[in-house]
């Protein structure tokens, strides 16, 4: 019985049997964990593959040490009623000399919540959580408590253990998860999150000895010498009338845990799609990543109690203490009481302690190997340190996991390496709402020895994201569609809008061909107001009198029937005008401004002389066509006519054709040879003023490059510039006459073409007048196809007759 209690004393600081984890190892990757994931990296609160989980109760149990390891023949029911069981299952680990540690770890997870999208998610966490340490336990200390003390080997012998301390504590925290992506554009997705935790502490103690030196003289004697121990444990516990009563004391604080989350998504656009309206938008269902790696640093913060009366540091210094003075200590205040009755306590102790949490930094390395298998890589530091006393911690270990992980089923293979067990192979398992495992399977298959054991489960009832339902394949969900079998578009909650032209096909006239609201969905092309299927011209604008054909000219003949369908005119003519209503439509009539016969080809003839009056110099008075319609007159009265006198305005003899032998001018060439009889010239030039060689060749060049539009009296832009140069020097030549001939080939009639001619000289003529030049310096000459210089039979002999020839006249 002594011994027993001897263990009690030692361990009595342990208080409960464990009720937390650091994590569901194995699983403790998957994308499905949920809410029970968030304890080791808060940001997978975000673009979780859980929509909605809810923990509905979890507890993990988990202790292990570096010392003593079980064989698991001893689970065998066979062997549980064999003598010296300890002697024959219990052994020691290995003898290295190094200290030893005892490590406790559970966890209760109680109703908890997470929601999350592909931008945030918040989560609640309530848990219950407990953590025992024995650290620094010598080997001899350890073999004493090993063999229950009955080990004489180390008897009466002076031992000394460094740095032993034994720390527990079991508190509550709730916490508030939220978590955010940062950037999820491209191949390179990271989110970050953090839990905010309230703590309430519900146990604490410690006890911690810098140097122990202690002699066991037997097994029921023990001396401590010159040794300080610091000790203490929290108030929650008191006495009432014999009975321990816990009490509830809060002292709240606060507790954080941070982490952070990159992927390496390759093929990030084969997991985007569009739907309701909205593109671009991610597969919440699936996992994009082809590597993924997490930071997360947990349990930072502290937790304050207040000191039990009884619990204080101490200094021992006791020779031959009878072991047997604790046999009746069964509670930590009989424990306490006896410390106090055997040695000096520190009075100045302060009133409070606080515990720091198991603070650790763990990666989180996981690959998709293929589809829903994946390698995943976790190790796990336990933030330690030499001396903290007041400080309970996890165990570091490195885990290695290949794992399937379905949307409602997973498994997982965890192996991992520590410093307390060694290798420990194990088996995690998801099965729809339940989570159950182990990260070492020897004591389920009682194979081998073993440093300790845990086992994990949770209920819960998650709720996966899922990919909404498109049956018609038309990016309307089902549940938005109305038109659930039928294609359709967003804009019409699935219904179909087969022509794209924004109204629906229900209330489409014309659902096969794009069209306007205000017909129905039926087109107009030409939008004339008239529908496509109504309108007789559909490319073409047109009124509705010709059922959507056009009138260009409104004149009320169609323009398929009008042959000036640009010009109003008369039924008569198929739409062609008669500007002078003389009978002859404009485009036959020579004359269209001056009412004429249809003989005349619509020209007038007063004077009925056979010429028409637009030719006839002389329209009132009948004359030879030869002289232009006007009698031959002997304007100078010496006996010739005009028409035979070669000096017309001077009098002269018949003999020399009416032309006096004079040099009027002065310039020794005789009126009868000077082509210049009132200029003086040059007899070189005939008795004309001498044209220099510039001046003659900007002549020419108006000459060779004047053009006319095909069969109109209309000179061309291209000449423009050549005839501006010529009417810049005949400004500058005051005293220069041009006679202009106008000629053309014999296309046509002789008629029209003399039309023509004229028309075209005088068109020149206007263009020089418009210049600043008088028009008594122009003469005026036409004769249509009188005087051709080349064959007619020819299109480039045709070319050259068509001309208005230039010529400077001087008198």
């Amino acid at each position: 019985m002594r011994k027993l209690n001897l263990t009690f004393v030692l361990l009595i600081l342990l208080l409960s049997f464990e009720t937390t984890a650091q994590e569901y190892l194995g699983l403790h990757s998957s994308n499905y964990l949920g809410v029970n994931g968030l304890g080791l990296q808060p940001a997978s609160v975000v673009d979780n593959r859980l929509h909605h989980d809810g923990n509905v109760l979890g507890f993990t149990v988990s202790g292990y040490n570096n010392y003593i390891q079980f064989d698991t023949e001893g689970f065998k029911r066979s062997n549980w009623d064999v003598d010296d069981y300890g002697d024959k299952f219990l052994s020691e680990v290995r003898k290295d000399g190094k200290a030893k540690s005892l490590y406790v770890n559970n966890e209760i997870t109680l109703p908890s919540y997470m929601y999350s999208n592909n931008k945030w998610g918040i989560g609640f966490n309530w848990r219950l959580r407990t953590m025992v340490n024995i650290d620094g336990v010598s080997e001899q200390l350890g073999k004493l408590l090993l063999e229950e003390l009955e080990y004489p080997t180390l008897w009466i012998t002076n031992l000394n253990n460094k740095d032993l301390s034994i720390q527990t504590m079991t508190w509550a925290d709730y916490g508030i998860t939220y978590g955010r992506v940062l950037r999820d554009h491209d191949e390179h997705f990271m989110k970050m999150g953090g839990t905010v935790k309230l703590l309430q502490g519900l146990q604490g103690g410690y006890m911690f000895i810098d140097d122990l030196k202690y002699e066991f003289y037997n097994a029921d004697t023990l001396s401590l010498f010159t040794t300080d121990v610091e000790y203490g444990h929290s108030d929650n516990f008191e006495v009432d009338q014999d009975e321990i009563k816990y009490k509830f004391i809060a002292n709240p604080t606060v507790g954080l845990d941070l982490g952070f989350v990159y992927e390496f998504r390759p093929n990030h656009a084969d997991y985007k799609y569009d739907m309701d309206g909205q593109e671009g938008l991610w597969r919440d269902d699936l996992n994009k990543y082809k590597f993924r790696a997490g930071v997360a640093i947990t349990d930072i913060g502290r937790i304050k109690f207040g000191k039990g009366d009884l619990s204080r540091d101490f200094h021992a210094d006791i020779t031959d203490m009878p072991l047997s003075e604790f046999d009746d200590v069964e509670t930590v205040f009989d424990f306490d009481d006896s410390l106090n009755n055997k040695f000096d306590f520190n009075t100045n102790d302060e009133d409070f302690f606080t515990m720091q949490l198991p603070t650790a930094i763990s990666l989180q390395l996981d690959y998709n190997i293929h589809k829903d298998f994946y390698l995943n890589v976790t190790p796990f530091w336990a933030l330690q340190f030499k001396n903290d006393k007041n400080k309970v911690h996890h165990m570091t270990r490195y885990t290695v996991t290949p794992r399937w992980d379905h949307k409602w089923f997973g498994a997982a293979i965890p192996v991992s390496m520590s410093s307390f067990y060694g290798f420990n192979y194990g088996l995690g398992l998801r099965l729809g709402p339940v989570l159950i495992g182990t990260s070492n399977i020897k004591p389920v298959v009682k194979m081998g020895n073993v440093r300790g054991g845990d086992l994990y489960f949770a209920l819960k009832v998650p709720i996966p994201h899922r990919h909404p339902k498109d049956r018609d394949k038309d990016k309307v969900s089902d549940k938005m569609d109305e038109c659930i079998d039928v294609p359709g578009v967003w804009a019409f909650k699935g219904c179909p809008d087969t022509d794209g032209d924004g109204i629906q096909d229900t209330k489409d006239d014309c659902p096969a061909e794009a069209g306007l609201i205000e017909f129905n969905g039926c087109p107009d092309t030409d939008g004339d107001g008239i529908i496509d299927k109504n309108d007789s011209c559909v490319t073409v604008a047109g009124i509705a009198q010709f059922f959507g054909c056009p009138d260009t000219d409104s004149d009320g003949i169609q323009d398929s029937k009008d042959d000036c369908p640009e010009e109003a005119g008369l039924a008569q003519f198929n739409g062609c005008p008669d500007r002078d209503n003389d009978g002859v439509k404009d485009s036959d009539d020579l004359c269209p401004d001056n009412p004429g016969p249809v003989e005349n080809q619509g020209c007038p003839d007063t004077d009925k002389d056979g010429i028409f009056d637009y030719l006839d110099e002389c329209p009132e008075v009948p004359g030879p066509a030869e002289n232009r319609g006007c009698p031959y007159p002997d304007t100078d009265g010496d006996g010739l006519l005009d028409k035979d006198d070669q000096c017309p305005t001077i009098a002269g003899p018949k003999e020399n054709n009416g032309c006096p032998y004079k040099d009027t001018d002065g310039d020794t060439v005789l009126d009868k040879d000077d082509m210049c009889p009132t200029t003086p010239g040059t007899v070189e030039n005939n008795g004309c003023p001498e044209i220099k060689k510039e001046e003659q060749e900007i002549i020419n060049t108006a000459f060779d490059n004047l053009e006319f539009e095909t069969g109109k009296a209309v000179i061309k832009f291209e000449s423009y510039e050549s005839l501006e140069e010529l009417g810049k020097l005949l400004v500058k030549k005051p005293d220069w006459k041009l006679k202009i001939a106008g000629h053309t080939d014999n296309v046509g009639s002789a008629r029209s073409n003399l039309v023509l001619s004229k028309k075209r000289a005088e068109a020149l003529r206007d263009f020089l007048a418009e210049r600043g030049i008088s028009a008594e310096r122009f003469i005026v000459e036409y004769y249509g196809e009188e005087k051709p210089i080349e064959t007619n039979d020819t299109r480039e002999g045709r070319q050259k007759n068509r001309r208005v020839e230039m010529i400077i006249v001087f008198e």
